[in-house]
Formats: C-alpha cells, structure tokens, sequence
C-alpha cells in the first residue's frame, strides 16, 4: 500500500508551497497525495441565507480542491482531493491520523507577517504524524543555483537532546535524509563559554571542556546509532555553542530539511511552544519538520 501525503490547501501563495513540496515528495516516493480543503466551523447567518451561503463555500472550496488535484496529476501523481466543514486545524488533525505526513505553509489567508499562522501551530502541537511547515519564502531553485553551499548544505539538520537516538526526531531524519541521498547533521548546543565567565583564561578553558565534553560524547553516541541503523548515510556529528534557536536558524539557511520533536529535553526543552520553535518556524529559511514526540513523565 502506498504512503499518503496530506496537504492542507486553500489557494493562498502560502499553501501553494506546501503544495508544490508535497507534489514533489509524492513524485519522489511515489506515494499518494491528498489534498484538504476545509471550510472552516458555520458562521452566523440569517436561516434563511443560510443554504446558500454554505453552499456558495462548498462550490468554491471543491474549485480550489480540484485546482490542486489537477496540478498535483500534471507531475505524475496520484492525488484526490477531500473537502471537509469545521475547524481547520481539527480537520487536519484527523486527517494526519492515517498520513505518513502532513503538509502546510507558514500561514493561510489572512495570515500576519512574522508570525505562524495559528493552524499550522496547532497542527505542529497536535497531528498524530510528523508534519512539514514552508517557510514564506522557500525557493529550491534559488537553492540549487547557490555557489557558496553553506555549512549544511545537501544536509537534513536534527536537534540532538537527552533523548538521543530515541528521540523519534532523530529517526525520522536519518530516514528521510536517507530515502532521498542527502547527509544528515545531528546538532546539540551548549552555552557559551563567556555566559560564566572565571576570570582566568585557564579556568574558562576548563569551563569549556566541561561543557562540550559530555555533550560532544553524546551526540557522537548518537551519530554511531544512527550510522548502525543506515549504513550507507552520511552522518556528521556537530557540537556549537550559544542559542540553540540561534543555531538552527542558522543552520536552516542552507540545510534541506530541520528536523525537531514536537517537545524538547535539555536545550530543546518546551521546542514546539516556546522560543525555540517559535525562532525556527518563524525565521528559518528551509522547510521545518516537526516530530511527535511523547513526553517521559
């Protein structure tokens, strides 16, 4: 049985990205794609308007699921379109149930600039598989046309926490990393050296090593797990040092993919709803995956 895509669409230049990725990763994978339309919870509306208002909706949102369809078909692939009332965020939630991963652009209609739109935050919290937000201004081509690569560049970036190799965002990186060639870059981050200074240049050195050692043993820990599991993939271990929020926007503007759970441990602690999701969904420059991930009582 095929893998099944799902693409919440609503016509928006936001939506249309997360639509051309989705059609892309189909082709890819030659998996299904389903594309979600939702016409949003009834309004209030004099009874007897009411039919035909709601029908009004449902006429152009079957418009904008079959426009979507036919541009997915044009690139070979398997598509149908699903139009659903109620809540946007909810439908999609449902839907990611039986997905292998759900799709969506930064914001909607009437999305605020600098801000995730609020149902690809609540999908992010809620969806029961991993799900792929588009940054407002993601171009691959603009990539592909690149001739100073960056650091991470043919990469997929994970945040490494306490969770190591367990961390379900960890597996889900080497996998797709692997299913489509490129490298994969496990990131943890410890605190700046001069956030505690001593006073002595000796004292900060060991300051230093005190805090890369650990976390350099774990994430070379997790790189030799990963490498065991997918031999043939290309696994880099990296230790920086600052806000992880800094460092996986930075890394993002040359990565594939950042790739996180949906909540964090250590430096990635409360990653979905606090500043760190918040700084990667809002800044990054590649597409975002975020994780579900249980959290250990």
């Amino acid at each position: 049985m095929a893998e099944q895509i799902v693409v919440g669409y609503d016509g928006s230049e936001f939506s249309d990205r997360a639509l051309d990725w989705a059609v892309q990763e189909a082709a890819a994978l030659s998996a299904d794609l389903k594309v979600v339309v939702s016409t949003g919870r009834p309004v209030a509306v004099d009874p007897s308007l009411y039919g035909p208002f709601l029908e009004a909706i449902e006429e152009e949102a079957d418009k904008v699921a079959e426009t979507a369809v036919a541009r997915a078909r044009e690139h070979g692939v398997q598509a149908v379109g699903l139009v659903e009332r109620g809540d946007a965020a909810g439908v999609l939630v449902y839907e990611s149930e039986r997905a292998s991963v759900l799709v969506l652009g930064k914001r909607g209609h009437h999305g605020v600039r600098g801000r995730v739109g609020s149902v690809s935050a609540a999908a992010a919290a809620h969806a029961k598989c991993p799900v792929v937000v588009l940054p407002d201004r993601w171009d691959p081509r603009a990539r592909e046309g690149r001739t100073d690569g960056g650091t991470f560049a043919g990469r997929v970036v994970v945040g490494v926490d306490k969770l190591g190799s367990d961390n379900p965002a960890v597996l889900a990186a080497a996998q797709y990393a692997e299913r489509h060639g490129l490298g994969l870059g496990l990131i943890t981050v410890v605190p700046e050296a001069r956030s505690v200074p001593t006073g002595s240049a000796e004292l900060d050195r060991a300051v230093r090593e005190q805090l890369t050692g650990p976390a350099q043993a774990m994430v070379e820990k997790v790189a030799e797990s990963v490498r065991a599991e997918h031999p043939g993939l290309a696994v880099e271990a990296h230790v920086l040092s600052g806000i992880p929020a800094d460092q996986l926007v930075e890394a993002s503007r040359s990565a594939e993919l950042v790739v996180a759970g949906s909540r964090g441990y250590g430096g990635f602690r409360g990653l979905l709803m606090g500043s760190v999701s918040q700084a990667v969904l809002n800044e990054g420059e590649s597409p975002v995956m975020i994780v579900p991930t249980r959290k250990k009582d």
